[in-house]
This record gives C-alpha cells, structure tokens and sequence, in this order.
C-alpha cells in the first residue's frame, strides 16, 4: 500500500510538470547562456531555489535531453515519490543523505555522484532543499562543480499565477495557462584550488539575482 501511495503522489508531481510544460506560457531570457553552457561541452549542474522546481523542471526538458539528467532527491520517503517523479521524466533520480553532510555514507554517495557527473551527464540540484533554510545553500553544489570541473548554470523563475504552499520555500504550482518567466544566469566554474565557501556566498547572490530578474521581465513584460 505505501508503495502505492509513492506512485501516484510521484505521477501527481509529474502531471503537474507536464501541465506546467504544455499549458503554461514562457518568456525565457538570458538564451545566450544557456546556448554557451551548451557549447561548452562540459558537464552543467543546474540551480534554483527549491521553491522554483515545478516552475522549471518541464521547460529545462525541453532544452536538455532529460535521459542525459540526475535529478538529487533525499534519501527518505519524499525521495520515494520523487524517484517515481524522475523516472516519468526520463531522468535518472539520485537519493541521496542530504541531511548528515559529515557522513561515512555520504560521502561514498558524493564520490558516485560525481562520477555520474564526470561520466557526461548533467545534473539539477536545489542547493537549499529539502528542508531549507531557504536561500540559504548547502555545500554540495560548489563540491560538486569543483570536483567534476562542470558549470554551474543559475535559474530564476516566477510567476504571479500560482498555488504558494505554505511552507519554509514557498513552493509554487503554476496554474494552467499562466504565464510563467525564466532567467538564465551566465554559467561558470569552480576551480579546483578556491575557497568554497567564498563561492558558496557568490552562488547565494548570484540566484537572488536571476530570480530578481525573472520577476522583472514577467513585469516589465
């Protein structure tokens, strides 16, 4: 029965992307970062806040073969759900301790992800998930571009028209047919030899900036 129940609430977050993907009307900015992360030929670790997620996931499986994506998902009962999720997308889902950094185990799952990352494939990480603080971005992410030498590619998102859960991030739902606006931050990357928590600081600014952007153009618009 819990089995169960992970399939539809995996197929419920699905068919939401999906909604959001055929029904939702996108303004994109900032193409020509995203086309120069693409030319690079280099891995690329997308980020956003986890708020944005529904907001993003349908429209960056339209720019990028979700087959060749890891999608980072908890390692507990809601990364049940989300496998499911994955697997409807066609990505490759990633569980994953997100809670004991200092760990034994995962720092074996950091060695295997970023092999999975070195191995060609991207991968989509909401640096203040899953249970926040919000904007306030654990240091997975920047390990993680330092050690496979990928790019980091930022996202901002929003929209007026949508459901705000009540929650630490403020999850947003689109509602069908709204209009939903996206910004794509110029990529970069790590080198090996910096002080990670000094571009931990910069990421932080740097996704306040895409999303103060993309709020801007679905105005300005």
């Amino acid at each position: 029965m819990t089995q169960f129940r992970y399939q539809i609430n995996g197929t419920f977050l699905y068919r939401l992307a999906e909604m959001a993907r055929k029904h939702c009307r996108f303004q994109v900015s900032g193409l020509q970062n995203l086309n120069e992360a693409k030319a690079s030929g280099k891995p690329l670790i997308f980020t956003a806040w986890h708020g944005m997620t529904m907001l993003l996931v349908g429209k960056i499986s339209e720019f990028f073969d979700t087959g060749n994506i890891v999608l980072l998902m908890p390692d507990d009962w809601r990364g049940e759900s989300l496998k499911i999720f994955a697997e409807k997308m066609g990505a490759h889902p990633f569980p994953m301790d997100l809670e004991e950094t200092a760990s034994v185990s995962t720092a074996r799952q950091l060695v295997s992800l970023v092999r999975e990352v070195k191995s060609g494939k991207h991968c989509y990480i909401t640096p203040d998930g899953p249970d926040g603080p919000a904007y306030v971005i654990k240091p997975g992410v920047t390990f993680i571009a330092q050690k496979t030498q990928g790019l980091i590619l930022p996202f901002g998102a929003y929209t007026r028209n949508g459901y705000r859960l009540n929650r630490w991030d403020t999850y947003t739902v689109p509602y069908p047919f709204s209009r939903i606006s996206i910004h794509v931050g110029k990529p970069f990357e790590v080198p090996k030899k910096v002080d990670l928590t000094a571009v931990t600081d910069n990421l932080t600014n740097i996704l306040h900036r895409v999303t103060a952007q993309a709020r801007a153009n679905y105005y300005e618009a």
